[in-house]
């Protein structure tokens, strides 16, 4: 089972991410399992999504880090038990930092589980374009992802969205640094699921 952590601000466009990458996996005979921490602008639609044949599961605790032992690893061994994923995506609430949740887990060790590379999704048009003006878990997601989506360019302008992967690339020159990326590119899937 594949393990994909997804993180960024409420409206950077992570559930829309996940429902794109979800549908389109499924398409291909995978089975997916998502698990939500924070309700969105865009909630998940349990019908359509069970129709599809992909399993959701919700943690309604405060804070993902504080509750990992419990609700998250609970959670993905449940799905393992009782609908074996070939891919579960996890979408954080917009304070944690998914490279930490992501090393959390790697110390639960849990059994036929891949972890793939954190993600980061940010808002262009609503991002910082300096580093002192950052909110410092925003600066702490930045320097810590693995991979960092610029999304939502077509509400942005130019000069904003190079200033904005100006400061990404100045906090985190080892990520791998996406614009709005389509989901079914084999690009960004080779990219996004190792």
């Amino acid at each position: 089972m594949k393990v994909s952590i997804i993180g960024g601000a409420t409206g950077s466009g992570k559930t829309t991410m996940i429902l794109d990458l979800a549908k389109y996996l499924n398409s291909t005979g995978e089975k997916i399992g998502v698990i939500v921490q924070e309700t969105g602008e865009l909630d998940y639609d349990e019908e359509t999504l069970s129709e599809l044949g992909i399993k959701t599961k919700e943690v309604n605790s405060v804070c993902i880090p504080c509750s990992l032992d419990t609700d998250i690893r609970s959670n993905l061994l449940t799905l393992q038990e009782e609908f074996s994923p070939d891919t579960v995506f996890i979408e954080t609430e917009e304070t944690v930092l998914p490279h930490k949740l992501k090393a959390d887990l790697e110390r639960m060790a849990l059994p036929e589980t891949k972890l793939l590379p954190s993600i980061l999704i940010i808002n262009s048009a609503d991002f910082e374009t300096k580093a002192d003006q950052l909110i410092e878990y925003a600066k702490k997601q930045v320097e810590g992802a693995e991979i960092i989506c610029i999304n939502m360019i077509e509400l942005d302008t130019k000069e904003h969205i190079s200033n904005v992967r100006k400061l990404v690339q100045d906090l985190n020159s080892t990520a791998k640094i996406l614009e709005s990326p389509k989901v079914r590119e084999v690009a960004f899937l080779k990219i996004l699921l190792g």
